[in-house]
């Protein structure tokens, strides 16, 4: 077979396959001379600089959408990689998020919405007007969670039956889930989101007790068919020192926002346990400051000390009248 080979400029071919032997794709025919090297073009590296792209999604701007993508950067952090130089600014953010009235309006809108249809009309009427004339109420209307759920439970009790209500429970699962992180209020739910970041941290750095070559080894023999899991764990690990930064700014926030962990069951106090109990070298100052954010926690608020003060001195008034008729009123402490 004779196949023509064509160049654009003049010069001298030296052949580097011979005639007759067989050829692969890719493969180097020959080299071509040209009569003016000049007419070559070579690569210069480039030297300016590339626009900016943005993130690879787009990130709106809308309370739940901001809540997702924050919480995404310090999951990011606690898995071990590197954001140390926007952590600062995504907790202030994230904490501003969490504050935000209109956080679990903007959820339940976008669950609604997916919803729509998928759900018996009877009810998304009423759970959309609870939530309107919630917001009708004022920009700062707490979310009606507690009403919402009454409205979700009488609605199952009285159109459902019992054997379709697993299925239906399913159906309404993402109503419920917003439901449950917000009937406390907005507090509460601020308390599951940072307890949820340090206890991710504890229940990592709790498995490197020791030595981390034995540990490492142990984690293999129990994930023997997740080794991914495993690599995943040792990279979080390695960056312990940075973990720890952010940890220790959640556990001052913890302490500054005169939260009150008094009871042994809840949550938070559970996840501070679990902070101080750390035995790693790389984990003694975030188990110290543990112990003091539980010690500083487990002290009356100042509303409550007020309130106890108060009654102390009303009960340690006494009053009392002495002859009838008397206006002599003598009072002791």
């Amino acid at each position: 077979m004779y196949m023509p080979l064509t160049a654009s400029e003049d010069g001298v071919v030296q052949f580097v396959k011979q005639p007759g032997v067989g050829l692969e794709p890719g493969d180097i025919l020959g080299i071509l001379t040209l009569d003016d090297p000049a007419r070559v073009k070579h690569a210069k590296p480039f030297e300016g600089l590339l626009p900016s792209v943005g993130t690879p999604s787009v990130i709106g701007k809308r309370p739940h959408q901001r809540f997702k993508y924050l919480t995404g950067i310090l999951n990011d952090i606690l898995d071990g990689f590197d954001n140390q130089a926007v952590m600062h600014s995504t907790l202030k953010e994230l904490i501003d998020t969490l504050h935000n009235p209109e956080l679990p309006y903007s959820e339940m809108n976008v669950v609604m919405s997916s919803l729509s249809g998928r759900i018996p009309a009877k009810l998304e009427e009423s759970i959309r007007n609870t939530i309107e004339a919630a917001k009708a109420k004022g920009d700062n209307t707490e979310f009606p969670a507690i009403r919402l759920k009454k409205i979700l439970d009488n609605f199952v009790q009285e159109n459902v039956r019992p054997t379709e209500e697993a299925i239906f429970r399913g159906q309404i699962s993402p109503i419920s889930e917003i439901v449950e992180r917000y009937i406390h209020g907005l507090k509460e739910h601020e308390i599951g989101v940072l307890g949820g970041l340090l206890k991710k941290y504890a229940d990592t750095e709790a498995l490197f007790s020791g030595s981390i070559e034995a540990r490492v080894l142990a984690l293999r023999e129990q994930n023997k068919n997740d080794l991914d899991k495993v690599v995943s764990l040792a990279l979080s690990h390695s960056r312990a020192q940075s973990k720890s930064k952010l940890v220790m700014a959640l556990l001052d926030h913890v302490k500054a926002g005169g939260s009150t962990v008094s009871n042994t069951e809840s949550f938070m106090y559970q996840v501070l346990q679990s902070l101080a109990a750390l035995e790693n070298r790389s984990s003694a100052a975030v188990a110290l400051k543990a112990r003091e954010v539980m010690i500083s926690c487990q002290m009356p608020s100042y509303e409550e000390r007020r309130a106890q003060m108060e009654a102390i001195l009303k009960s340690s008034i006494t009053s009392s009248f002495y002859g009838e008729g008397s206006g002599a009123r003598f009072v002791t402490f």
